[in-house]
C-alpha cells in the first residue's frame, strides 16, 4: 500500500490509497484527529479477509479452493464458478476483474507447484526402481524369464 495526495476542501480532506494491485481508493476526512490511518488498515485487513474467504471452503475449511468456470457478467465484474478439492463443495460468486486475476494467478502458482512436486516425485521413483534393478542384477537375481 502507498499513500498518495492529500487534497484539502474547504470542511474536508481526500486522502489517495493505491493498493498493491493497483487499485486506488479514495477516503473522504471530514476531521483530522489522527483515525485516517486505522481505517486505512481496517480497509486493508478486510480486503485481505475477503481474499483468503474466496479461497477458502465453507464446508470443510480447506484453502485449496480455485476456480473453474468464469463469465463476464459486466465491464466491472465476472461470475466464478469456485471448487473445493476436497469435498467438491461449489459455489458461485460475483467478484472484480482483480479479483479474477488474481484467483487465476494462485490457481496457476498452485499448479505450477504441483507439477514441480509431481515432477520431483516421479525422478525419485524412477531412481529407485533403477537401483532396485541394478541391485537385483548384480545379485543374480534377475533371469531371461524375467522378460
Amino acid at each position: 500500500m502507498q499513500e498518495g495526495y492529500n487534497k484539502t476542501g474547504t470542511d474536508y480532506f481526500i486522502q489517495r490509497v493505491v493498493l498493491a494491485e493497483g487499485q486506488i481508493i479514495d477516503l473522504v476526512c471530514f476531521e483530522d484527529n489522527g483515525a485516517t490511518d486505522n481505517v486505512i488498515k481496517d480497509i486493508m485487513n478486510e480486503l485481505q479477509k475477503k481474499k483468503l474467504e474466496l479461497q477458502t471452503c465453507p464446508l470443510c475449511k480447506s484453502n485449496l479452493v480455485y476456480p473453474v468456470e468464469r463469465s463476464q457478467v459486466n465491464d466491472a465484474e465476472w461470475k466464478v464458478l469456485m471448487l473445493c478439492p476436497n469435498c467438491l463443495c461449489k459455489r458461485e460468486m460475483v467478484v472484480d476483474r482483480e479479483t479474477v486475476r488474481e484467483l487465476l494467478k494462485n490457481a496457476r502458482v498452485g499448479r505450477e507447484s504441483l507439477m514441480k512436486e509431481l515432477d520431483s516425485m516421479q525422478k525419485k521413483n524412477m531412481e529407485e526402481e533403477a537401483e532396485k534393478f541394478i541391485s537385483a542384477l548384480n545379485r543374480d537375481h534377475i533371469l531371461p524369464i524375467d522378460f
